[in-house]
């Protein structure tokens, strides 16, 4: 390496740094150059490089100040270092170093800007800083990878530190100080480690997490965050271990919009609200510590999911762990102790499961659950409790008021500074406490019911049957006869989205306001929940499922699947002959609510001569209105703090009205996929902006943002990338063999085609059913097929991300009750947009081991969410032919969801050749005319492993014949042979074993 002095006064130095870099190298001199920089400070400084360098204050870190106003002081693509120098830029969009593809190592640096950002990395730069100092602008990864050692950030007007677009990044022993927006935020994809950082005194959080990224930490601090502390929202993930947080400004965590969290060992001590908020979110907590939150030490909004290991809540100001409606929990060997209202808290709609827990010395109850709760315990000790646990408050009671003053849920923690900015989230007070409870819930529950959007009939019925209710409870006060029995056990009958649990959990509220029933609590089945496998079983299960909802609401969910056979041995019809027994023998005790399909129904309430005379009547919920479902929409958009531009309000109109709302259709569910969509368009939109959009400008959708059909759904646009279909047919055309396959894939490409023209053409279009059953044995191309499937899908525009999640029985299926609806879940909404490829599929179907097995449930609980999601993900089920065809037969729905199955067949030997020389070709290997012949001998002579194996046997054989090539070569080589390049690409029989 040349090098090269710049200096303000020696002689015969070049005087900036941009001459010593432009300067011409003498012939011979050595690559790159050298640049050694003397004491100074050098104004004006500005330059941009293509070139290999480095560049040295030759005393050291405060010697050499380089000044610069244009857009980049330092703009690099090459490979560069950098050591000891001060980098300043006084422009008001100036960087002081920009690095954009090239490799950067700074080395006790330090880097000053007056704009947002002082050091950016983009277009698969490099970057890494190592004990340098960043000061009043962000440092931004962005499409880039490198990282930060011993670095600070401090005193941004903005975000400190924002990893983006991709970036992987590893932050180590950095400091972030007082940033203006949050310190690090991670987002687009981004998947950065954080290893003993400390985060202090940021305006917003100490991290955010947001859009796919993933972010690990460990051994960190996060201090003093202005709001929220470590935040994972928008399916960010972050997994935590062994970290601190101290002192938040608001919550310590947060976790919503389907972000997730796995944290060890982490311990939480004093926010100024809650230890931690989940909405919509998954969080796994194992050794972890909340201590002194003075409000709640973990609360759970609705679609919350906790799991907690061990660890425990601590000395909160309210409730230690707080459950709302819609939330789930479970919690083993967990401690909640000194806390002052109660340890555990749980409201109608929440699910509670607890072992081996500790409840002790908290000032109020140890455990307070709700009428409509679902409470598991095992093995829990509650002791020295300033109240005695209480199982049966009743909330239908309530009037529905929050306290005055109860601490509210975290606003949004919106990215700023060197990114974009969101609108904050709608604030809500924890739930209303028992001592709020004043005696008229019943008006309140039907105020609920009739600010719902539509379900005009549902409202009357239940109205209807409220006052037959009250004026019974008239007479009997008045010493009248109450009049003739009225038959409270219902059909709720319609399509999907309609509001039918809803409307349940409310008809239980108001009957149990009502005296009708002694709880209200309303606990909901569905087929997997009251059938057993076994003889004697299904009664056993009915009844105790009907024994819990005794004194409230039995809501059976998709009742019509008892009445159909499953299997040649099928338990469904046991159940119903039990629930007829259960319903005459506790007629007064219960009110059971059956739902479903209106046709299907029909068929469930024939199924038992009883049946059809103990549900007095059916209402019937029926699809809703284009306005009604652009209210819905809109509510959707006014909780989430959006709202709807008039140009987007007049488009979902106009979609709703032209869509086929049939039995079938999604009513509320395709509203919300509306609105996902609209959230997802708008963010693409804004993200690349140059200006910091306004929160006026980010809390509004507009019609260029709909892409209605919907949100994560399938739809009938036009195909988003014609190019990229080419392409992906191309390669699935030039796969060996498999024409069947192909055949059949071009048959459903036809078929989507022809829809989309005949809805432009104003004519009825069934939906696109994507699902697919791929059978053969392995080796075939099954998950390579499925791959390319996803590909194609999302090119059409069929699938919103195309992301192929591949599971097998051990990722849906759990050990203990409860667990494999929530496994099979959690990989579901993995591959919402996108293909869930299950490998041996008929395996759900088989006992996985000794005692109850759970493959039933996961089938059951996928047959349900295909049907709740049919147009946000295609299942695509692999396995061998035969058993595939008994999978199908497990579950009534299954067959039907599936559009077609795929048959791919052993491949001929011929084809076995063709895969083993495109996998060499692939590796760089010849396989000449005399090598082929022989290979074909071989696999003729061990077919049978062959067609069992077919291209994972030849995969391997591929491998074998490259280990038997380089024994044979270097063998060679070691005679003192000189190999040819021929030699060493040539693969010969001998190599074929």
């Amino acid at each position: 390496m040349h090098s090269l002095v710049v200096s303000l006064t020696s002689p015969g130095a070049y005087r900036t740094v941009l001459e010593a870099l432009n300067a011409p190298l003498p012939p011979g001199a050595p690559r790159g150059r050298h640049i050694l920089i003397e004491p100074g400070s050098y104004p004006n400084t500005g330059f941009r490089s293509k070139g290999d360098f480095v560049m040295t204050a030759v005393e050291g870190l405060g010697s050499v100040t380089l000044d610069g106003r244009t857009v980049g002081t330092i703009e690099v693509t090459g490979k560069v270092t950098l050591q000891g120098l001060i980098v300043r830029n006084w422009s008001d969009k100036g960087l002081a170093l920009e690095v954009a593809e090239g490799t950067i190592l700074a080395e006790q640096c330090e880097f000053m800007t007056r704009s947002r950002i002082a050091v950016r990395a983009s277009k698969g730069a490099q970057l890494t800083l190592r004990d340098c100092e960043v000061q009043e602008g962000a440092v931004v990864y962005s499409a880039s990878s490198g990282g930060m050692e011993g670095t600070s950030v401090t005193g941004t007007d903005g975000n400190a530190v924002a990893i983006r677009s991709g970036s992987t990044v590893t932050l180590r022993s950095c400091r972030i100080i007082d940033a203006g927006g949050h310190g690090i935020w991670v987002t687009e994809g981004s998947k950065p480690l954080l290893d003993q950082c400390t985060v202090s005194g940021p305006a917003l959080s100490g991290i955010r997490v947001d859009d796919r990224a993933e972010a690990e930490l460990r051994d960190c601090e996060l201090r003093g965050s202005g709001r929220t502390s470590l935040v994972a929202v928008e399916k960010g993930k972050a997994v935590a271990e062994d970290c601190l947080i101290v002192d938040a400004g608001a919550d310590a965590l947060w976790v919503a919009t389907g972000g997730s969290l796995t944290a060890r060992r982490v311990k939480v001590e004093s926010p100024q609200r809650t230890g931690m908020v989940v909405e919509k979110g998954t969080v796994r907590l194992e050794d972890c510590e909340v201590v002194n939150a003075p409000s709640n030490g973990i609360y759970l909004a609705r679609d919350a999911n906790l799991m907690m290991v061990r660890g425990g809540v601590a000395d909160t100001g309210r409730v230690g762990v707080e459950l709302d409606a819609g939330s789930r929990v479970l919690m083993e060997g967990t401690t909640i102790t000194g806390n002052k209202l109660a340890g555990v808290s749980v409201e109608p709609g929440g699910e509670l499961a607890m072992r081996g827990c500790t409840l002790a010395d908290n000032i109020g109850r140890g455990i307070l659950t709700c009428l409509g709760t679902s409470v598991q315990i095992e093995n829990l000790t509650s002791v020295r409790n300033g109240k005695p646990d209480r199982f049966d408050f009743d909330l239908a009671a309530v009037t529905g008021q929050r306290a005055k003053g109860a601490p509210a849920k975290p606003g949004g923690d919106a990215p700023a500074g060197a990114g974009s900015e969101a609108p904050a989230q709608p604030e809500a007070a924890p739930p209303v406490s028992e001592e709020q409870a004043d005696g008229k819930s019943a008006d309140v529950l039907l105020a609920r019911l009739d600010g719902m959007v539509g379900l005009a009939g549902v409202k009357r019925e239940i109205r209807k049957l409220t006052n037959l209710q009250k004026v019974a409870e008239r007479r009997r006060l008045a010493g009248l006869p109450p009049g003739p029995s009225i038959g409270r056990h219902m059909v709720f009958a319609g399509p999907p989205g309609t509001g039918k649990t809803t409307v349940a959990r409310l008809y239980g509220g108001i009957l149990a306001a009502l005296g009708v029933v002694e709880k209200g609590q309303v606990v909901e089945v569905s087929r997997a929940d009251l059938v057993s496998e076994n003889v004697g079983g299904t009664a056993l299960r009915t009844s105790e499922v009907f024994r819990r909802a005794l004194g409230g609401v039995l809501f059976i969910d998709e009742a019509y699947t008892l009445s159909r056979r499953a299997t040649g041995t099928d338990f469904g019809q046991e159940a119903i002959d039990t629930l007829v027994k259960l319903m005459e023998d506790h007629r007064e005790e219960v009110v059971v609510v059956a739902a479903g399909y209106s046709a299907e129904m029909r068929e469930f309430l024939a199924a038992n001569p009883g049946l059809k005379s103990r549900f007095s009547r059916t209402v019937e919920f029926e699809n809703y209105s284009p306005a009604e479902l652009l209210q819905i929409t809109e509510s959707h958009a006014v909780r989430d703090g959006y709202r709807l531009a008039e140009d987007a309000r007049a488009a979902i109109l106009a979609h709703f009205t032209s869509v086929r709302r049939d039995a079938t259709f999604g009513n509320g569910r395709a509203a919300r996929q509306v609105f996902e969509g609209a959230v997802e368009r708008q963010a693409q939109r804004l993200a690349d902006l140059e200006e910091l959009p306004s929160g006026e400008v980010l809390s509004l959708l507009v019609a260029e943002d709909l892409d209605v059909g919907g949100g994560l759904a399938a739809r009938f646009g036009e195909a988003r990338d014609p190019a990229q279909v080419s392409t992906v047919l191309a390669r699935l055309t030039a796969m060996t063999g498999l024409e069947e396959v192909k055949r059949e894939i071009g048959d459903l490409l036809d078929v989507l085609a022809s829809a989309r023209r005949r809805r432009a053409a104003g004519l009825e279009a069934e939906p696109f059913t994507g699902h697919l059953i791929f059978a053969g044995p392995p080796g075939t191309g099954k998950t390579t097929v499925a791959r390319l499937y996803g590909e194609l899908l999302t090119a059409l525009g069929v699938l919103a991300q195309g992301q192929v999640v591949e599971a097998a029985r051990v990722d849906l299926v759990g050990q203990y009750v409860g667990q494999t609806a929530q496994k099979t879940t959690e990989v579901f909404q993995q591959a919402r947009g996108g293909v869930l490829f299950i490998d041996e599929a008929y395996t759900l179907a088989r006992p996985g081991g000794s005692g109850h097995d759970f493959g039933q449930e996961a089938i059951d609980t996928l047959v349900k969410l295909m049907e709740d999601h049919r147009d946000e993900v295609i299942v695509i089920a692999a396995g061998y032919t035969t058993e595939m065809e008994g999978f199908l037969a497990t579950n009534p729905g299954l067959a039907s969801r599936f559009a077609r199955t795929l048959n791919f067949t052993p491949y001929p030997v011929d084809g076995l050749v063709s895969i083993f020389v495109g996998k060499a070709q692939a590796a760089d290997y010849r396989v000449p005319e005399h090598t082929r012949q022989a290979l074909t001998t071989y696999l003729t002579t061990n077919r049978d492993r062959f067609r069992e194996g077919n291209g994972r046997e030849v995969d391997k054989l591929v491998r074998s014949a490259m280990t038997a090539h380089a024994r044979r070569t270097e063998q060679l080589a070691s005679t003192g042979a000189q190999l040819t390049t021929e030699q060493l690409a040539t693969l010969l029989p001998e190599d074929i074993t």
